[in-house]
């Protein structure tokens, strides 16, 4: 899982106060932290604020921590109850921008198939990608993170289950629940997607016939 591989003597040397073993371990978790984070806030503001306070959180209380093998679980959480503290405080879902989207996501997808996408193409994969983000950010607490550890993170139940201190049961439930929303949610958004670009198709071939 993420978080993991950290040497248990790194950790240790941390509990005891070693601040250059601590500023190896931030090196260490930095980028694993900032995609988690990320994945829950879309937006890199956001992500740079929760991070901050994530690390702060961590030095402060690892020294508290009795098992050091639990270390993944217990940042995971940590992390996890920043960014719905951090959420809950601006009251507000952060989406990403459709033009930062379609630079990281929608090209790199349409560069990988070898393929130029057209501009409608483009335009019906930024309209599904923020839908999916919507989606996401408008899902109970705990169903959305089961959904983004589970399916985002690719983390196996169990240690979804010690991220969100809840049982295995608890998880599935809740990632069940959530694909459940998402599909009806996606399904009507894909429709309205549909219709809109079949509405400027024949726009388009209105125009074409009246020229």
């Amino acid at each position: 899982m993420s978080l993991a591989g950290i040497s248990p003597s790194l950790l240790v040397r941390c509990q005891n106060g070693d601040l250059d073993s601590f500023e190896r371990l931030f090196e260490r978790i930095r980028e694993d932290l900032y995609r988690i984070i990320y994945s829950f806030m879309r937006d890199h503001d956001d992500t740079d604020e929760v991070m901050q306070e994530s690390l702060i959180r961590i030095f402060r209380h690892l020294p508290s921590l009795k098992n050091v093998e639990k270390f993944p679980s217990w940042a995971m959480r940590i992390v996890v109850n920043q960014c719905h503290t951090y959420r809950s405080r601006k009251g507000r879902v952060a989406y990403t921008p459709l033009d930062e989207l379609s630079e990281r996501e929608d090209h790199q997808a349409t560069f990988q198939h070898g393929l130029s996408a057209s501009p409608r193409e483009t335009m019906m994969q930024n309209e599904v990608i923020e839908a999916i983000h919507r989606a996401i950010g408008e899902l109970p607490k705990r169903q959305r993170s089961a959904i983004l550890l589970f399916e985002i993170e690719g983390l196996a139940v169990k240690e979804v289950a010690e991220a969100m201190q809840c049982s295995e049961g608890a998880v599935k439930f809740n990632v069940h629940q959530a694909r459940k929303k998402l599909q009806k949610a996606l399904a009507t958004e894909w429709n309205s997607v549909r219709r809109s670009l079949a509405a400027e198709a024949r726009a388009g071939a209105d125009g074409l016939e009246g020229s």
